[in-house]
């Protein structure tokens, strides 16, 4: 079997692996509810009192802070398919059909993010429609949602890619569902709402930070910028992958 037959096979398995678990699902069923009843929720009070929309208003901008809960059950999502036949030992049988682990690590990687990604977008998109239909009067330009939808896409993906990187460095769901939230959803405004300038310089450096800026186009530190934000995700998903990927390649599975 050539290189991209047995990667194309490692890859399908990897989708079957991620979907023949009931976890999967249902973390995307809490997912959606979340995203689409906070959605629901911010449409219906703004529909309450339309006088407070700006008229140049559309309902991607409604949707943001929909992104954050999308972007909760993105880590969750990929943290544990990373990390679940580590669990359960499946993890010896998967090496065994899969000997060359670089190749095991490319398919996991790219399988992993691109459907936790696509996930957290589909919902995100649906959330917007939701706030379409729910308040009157606001767009839904296609232009401005495929801006939105990009730079949302690599917040989630570059989140996922995280997620999955500490996953396969740590080998413990647990474990790694602590630390990615520690970094993305918790230290952040920690850090920031400590009296110190370093704690400041330390939140603006943390992954957690740099998605709330391109989320919401603020973060703790004052010279922070779109590129800036952007450079650091794909920093920490660099980092965590390398760490992750020499852990699979290098040690035996059973430690």
């Amino acid at each position: 079997m050539g290189d991209l037959a047995l990667l194309a096979a490692t890859g399908r398995a990897e989708w079957s692996r991620i979907w023949s678990v009931r976890s999967s699902w249902v973390l995307v069923l809490v997912t959606a509810v979340s995203v689409l009843g906070l959605a629901a929720l911010i449409g219906i009070d703004v529909a309450g009192d339309p006088g407070d929309v700006p008229s140049d208003a559309t309902a991607w901008d409604g949707s943001r802070p929909t992104a954050m809960f999308a972007l909760f059950g993105v880590l969750a999502l990929a943290t544990v398919t990373a990390t679940a036949d580590h669990g359960n030992g499946g993890i010896v049988p998967t090496l065994q059909w899969t000997p060359r682990r670089g190749l095991l690590l490319l398919a996991r990687t790219v399988v992993l993010a691109l459907t936790t990604t696509l996930v957290g977008l589909v919902l995100l998109l649906a959330a917007t429609v939701v706030l379409w239909v729910i308040v009157p009067g606001v767009g839904l330009p296609s232009g401005e949602g495929l801006r939105e939808l990009g730079g949302l896409g690599l917040v989630l993906g570059c989140s996922a890619l995280l997620a999955v990187g500490l996953g396969l460095a740590l080998r413990s769901t647990a474990g790694a569902l602590v630390s990615v939230t520690a970094l993305v959803l918790v230290l952040p405004p920690l850090l920031a709402n400590l009296p110190y300038d370093w704690a400041l310089d330390l939140s603006a450096a943390t992954p957690g930070s740099s998605a709330l800026y391109l989320v919401f186009g603020e973060g703790p530190g004052d010279d922070m910028t779109t590129t800036s934000a952007r450079l650091t995700l794909l920093a920490w998903a660099a980092g965590s992958l390398l760490l992750g990927g020499r852990r699979l390649v290098r040690s035996d599975a059973g430690h």
